[in-house]
């Protein structure tokens, strides 16, 4: 086995849900990918002190370095010279040497153990994943956020279910009616005073890291996607669908859903084929290889045609 593989990890990109994040790291550099060809070298780094400066020593930190793909090699960005860029040219090489013996086994497996949970108001039953991280001192610098269908500013979340009935999605105040429509939805499940779990997601499943009172005697009931699929009305369940059709090429990056899940989300992700194109090779599982392999042509063409 690859001992490189050692340092080599994946974390969830949660709120809004956005798939999988590759990361590599050595004891002075890391790689960051979230589609496994494309990766931004960060090198930690003294914060750079001018020549009188008195400020106080704050200590290391992760500074973007460069870009790098095996097909272009790296791209080193500007450096303020007062770095030590030798040291810094130094720990990128020394990380990229590394990284190029661990690309053909994407993707990395999860390191993110720990599950920040919405629970539902009256079955205080998980509803929809909010964060995760990899240790317990990571979980304690988290605070609960709001969940969020789509990024502030990505108003291309549509749902046909909405439009049917008449809403469109910029009302003329709001470009994004249709993620406020379904956040509302998804955080009144919650009710007004919204309970949220820390859980520990080991092999033998998930257990609450820490129980409020009222749920220490919950069976729980997790949802095989990061958004729960049981309501109870049916406006509710066709907005949920459309949601997931949304992100179904991000979700087919996450590992451990089962065959039906995986050929459903497949069978909607190829309507984004560009996506799918894009995100692909972080897939760990693909059902339908022939449809996928047609939307990745699909794809191609696209863009070929933009050219």
């Amino acid at each position: 086995m690859n001992s490189c593989l050692n340092n080599a990890f994946s974390l969830r990109r949660l709120n809004p849900i956005n798939g999988t994040l590759q990361v590599f790291n050595i004891d002075t550099a890391r790689a960051l990918s979230s589609n496994g060809i494309h990766w931004e070298i960060q090198v930690l780094s003294d914060r750079p002190q001018g020549l009188w400066a008195n400020m106080p020593y704050s200590g290391q930190q992760y500074y973007t370095f460069g870009l790098w793909s095996v097909s272009a090699g790296l791209k080193q960005v500007p450096v303020n010279p007062l770095f030590n860029v030798r040291d810094m040219i130094k720990s990128a090489e020394q990380l990229i040497e590394q990284l190029e013996t661990v690309v053909e086994a994407l993707p990395f497996p999860l390191a993110d153990r720990y599950e920040l949970w919405l629970l539902d108001e009256e079955e205080k039953q998980p509803v929809t994943l909010l964060q995760s991280c990899r240790t317990e001192q990571e979980m304690a610098l988290n605070s609960a956020p709001k969940w969020i269908a789509a990024a502030q500013g990505d108003f291309s979340f549509i749902s046909n279910h909405l439009l049917k009935r008449g809403l469109t999605n910029n009302d003329g105040y709001n470009p994004r009616v249709h993620a406020s429509v379904l956040e509302a939805t998804v955080r009144g499940r919650g009710g007004q005073n919204p309970t949220t779990l820390w859980f520990s997601n080991d092999q033998g499943g998930q257990t609450a890291y820490s129980q409020p009172i009222d749920v220490m005697h919950n069976e729980w009931h997790f949802p095989e996607l990061p958004i729960c699929e049981d309501w109870k009305e049916q406006e509710e369940k066709q907005l949920i669908t459309d949601y997931i059709a949304y992100k179904a090429p991000q979700m087919l990056m996450l590992p451990g859903l089962n065959n039906a899940t995986r050929d459903r989300l497949e069978q909607v992700a190829v309507k984004q084929a560009e996506v799918v194109e894009r995100l692909w090779r972080l897939y760990p599982k693909i059902h339908n290889k022939e449809l996928l392999n047609s939307a990745r042509i699909e794809a191609k063409i696209r863009s070929a045609n933009r050219k």
